[in-house]
């Protein structure tokens, strides 16, 4: 990913128009100058920058909104030429942006299921695992859907957001209040200043209070309230969104384009304004839709019910009636159900039709108490959860018939919205008839279990228990993804680098007993290791050029990572405590966690032993202290077995 590529100019110039090209033809049109110079006028921010980012097979336009925008005046004689600066775009939106995050917090219901990370994401599966294993001493069979939406941003009807919008902005006044934070990072003190909109009655106190919970920052930070608060208006909001929406201009080279359809994707707000849009398909239509389609299910079940009491007779002349044609029966019991005037379909076949038994009518494989027990628990209603992270999907029933709902339903689309589904990458993990390529999408390791891979997680489709996706470190070079600077103290830079890889990989969403296994717990743990110890390969290969690193010195830095990753799991599994109410159970011991580090960088650097012989002998000491733990414990030998990892030893590195 960081690459360096070259292309001829004449290469890069094709390739930039062909972009330019389907710009136009899609969503953007060019202006001139007179309607430049009108739109810009009327307001006091600017206008985005554009960059081209290669693909594989195309480019991507990168808006910057971060910077200010600056336009030439005409020259006079000999004059320099003079510049007048507007305001960056996502500054213009900071006072919008804050009140967005308070309705957020307010009123979540607007957002549909939407989550915005692993912290939404965990609160939600945390809640609703232990409903589905409730009274169960296994996991119940669940039936998973996950799509993405094609072009999200893309594709938005403009119109249709500011509608919706403005029935979510509906105060007619809205306070906001200054405040300053300062966060210490290891390249010095920094100071950010922000808002956050409050009540016009809550104390200074309180509101900064609530900014620092309802975000989650980290405890090195420090807030200055600065003392200053603005009221503004729900109209100048709305004008102000309707502004940024409709008249969204990116400049590319020398010329200026019109954005027609969809939605910046580089501005402050665009993630919350996308998750407010697809929270109001969600809450409009798909909702309404599977509890429709859960109702008709139910009637479904009830008229077959009272088609067979029907057909369970007593007496003699319609017992040798049955007996004599059992397929007349059949078409008998389908006009039945025909005459009940209900339109749904109920599916009634040979197969559901099996025996005469002293003359009563039982299902095949089922006594009549089983087929009670089946109604009772087909009447209720199946639990389940979507979420959703911007544009990807995520839904979990243990109803097979609502998660086939669901997908038909989506793939369907919202013509109204403009918005459809990526038919390419939809996955389930159940046989849907003929959609049986959608089972292309799951990922099966050599141990054979089966996962479904979104946004960066694997779900497990047997035990919904949660790993970190790897799957895309397959395609390429791990050297890619690291930085490396060259100087006098890379040694210290390689103590931060350790354990800025571990960081993303700490979340308690992995390590919590009340979602994973104990051997699920260690595996996740260990997979993390073997990514870090990779990356130290990379990263120790890329400065021996420059300068010969201690082994010992390695080994010191390698167990000081090990001992920073527990320490970080355990404390954002204190903050889950104290501030959302979630309590995570962590029985991962640490005399383990370094263990299995230990364990995962003598696997890695084995397969470059000659580079690393002598850090290899002092890993293996290291690991001698501690005797083989997994000989006596199941869940260490599962997380070091190969076959869990097989993904690990197909990267290239």
């Amino acid at each position: 990913r960081h690459h360096v590529f070259y292309y001829p100019k004449t290469v890069w110039r094709k390739i930039v128009d062909n972009a330019i090209n389907c710009l136009k033809e899609q969503n953007y049109r060019l202006l001139d100058h007179a309607s430049f110079t009108y739109i810009i006028s009327k307001r006091n921010f600017g206008f985005s920058r554009v960059r081209f980012l290669p693909k594989q097979k195309c480019v991507r336009i990168l808006a910057n909104t971060k910077v200010p925008s600056k336009i030439p005046l005409h020259r006079n004689n000999n004059r320099k030429r003079r510049f007048v600066f507007l305001k960056s775009i996502n500054s213009s939106l900071k006072e919008l942006h804050a009140i967005l995050r308070r309705i957020k917090h307010e009123h979540p219901q607007a957002l549909g299921s939407s989550v915005f990370g692993y912290d939404d994401a965990y609160r939600k599966l945390y809640q609703f695992l232990p409903k589905v294993k409730e009274g169960s001493p296994m996991m119940p069979k669940v039936y998973i859907v996950v799509g993405d939406v094609s072009k999200a941003f893309d594709s938005i009807n403009q119109d249709k957001l500011v509608e919706i919008m403005k029935d979510i902005i509906q105060k007619d006044k809205y306070y906001l209040r200054s405040y300053a934070r300062v966060i210490s990072t290891t390249k010095g003190i920094k100071t950010f200043y922000e808002q956050v909109s409050s009540d016009h009655s809550s104390s200074s106190n309180d509101i900064i209070n609530f900014e620092a919970l309802t975000r989650l920052r980290p405890s090195y930070s420090v807030y200055i309230d600065q003392g200053t608060s603005k009221c503004i208006k729900k109209d100048v909001l709305h004008l102000l969104l309707t502004e940024h929406l409709k008249h969204n201009i990116l400049q590319i080279g020398q010329n200026f384009y019109l954005q027609k359809v969809g939605l910046s994707q580089g501005s402050s707000i665009s993630c919350l304004l996308c998750s407010f849009y697809l929270g109001h398909i969600e809450r409009s239509i798909v909702l309404p839709y599977l509890e429709k389609a859960h109702e008709q299910s139910n009637a479904n079940i009830m008229n077959k019910e009272l088609v067979v009491n029907r057909c369970m007779l007593t007496s003699d002349d319609c017992r040798t009636e049955l007996r004599g044609n059992a397929s007349h029966n059949i078409e008998s019991v389908k006009d039945d159900v025909a005459c009940l005037g209900n339109s749904a379909i109920i599916d009634l076949d040979e197969g559901d039709v099996a025996c005469l038994d002293n003359g009563r009518w039982c299902q095949k494989d089922h006594a009549t108490r089983g087929a009670n027990e089946t109604r009772h628990e087909n009447l209720s209603s199946p639990m389940n959860l979507l979420l959703r992270l911007i544009d990807d999907f995520l839904f979990i029933s243990t109803s097979k018939q609502q998660a086939i709902s669901f997908y038909i339903r989506m793939t369907r689309g919202f013509e109204k919205y403009k918005c459809f589904m990526n038919n390419e990458k939809f996955g389930l993990n159940f046989d849907a008839g003929q959609n049986s390529h959608l089972l292309n999408l799951l990922y099966t390791g050599k141990d054979g279990v089966q996962f479904l891979p979104w946004s960066g997680l694997l779900l497990n489709c047997y035990t919904l228990e949660i790993q970190a996706d790897y799957t895309r470190y397959l395609d390429i070079d791990i050297s890619s993804t690291i930085t490396v600077q060259a100087n006098d103290n890379v040694g210290s830079l390689l103590k931060v680098k350790l354990c800025d890889y571990m960081r993303p990989k700490c979340h308690p969403i992995f390590y919590d007993s009340n979602i994973n296994s104990p051997a699920t717990v260690r595996l996740n743990a260990y997979q993390a290791f073997l990514l870090c110890a990779i990356k130290f390969h990379c990263y120790v290969c890329s400065i021996s050029n420059h300068t010969k690193q201690n082994p010992s010195y390695l080994l010191e830095i390698i167990e000081q990572s090990f001992r920073y990753m527990y320490k970080l799991i355990k404390k954002q599994m204190h903050n889950m405590e104290k501030y959302i109410n979630i309590h995570p159970v962590f029985r991962l011991k640490k005399v383990e966690m370094i263990w299995l580090g230990l364990f995962a960088y003598i696997r890695v650097l084995q397969k470059r032993q000659s580079r690393h012989n002598e850090l290899l002998s002092l890993l293996k000491y290291k690991i001698g202290i501690y005797g083989r733990m997994d000989d006596t414990s199941a869940p260490l030998k599962y997380a070091i077995n190969d076959s869990h990892s097989s993904l690990f030893w197909q990267i290239n590195f």
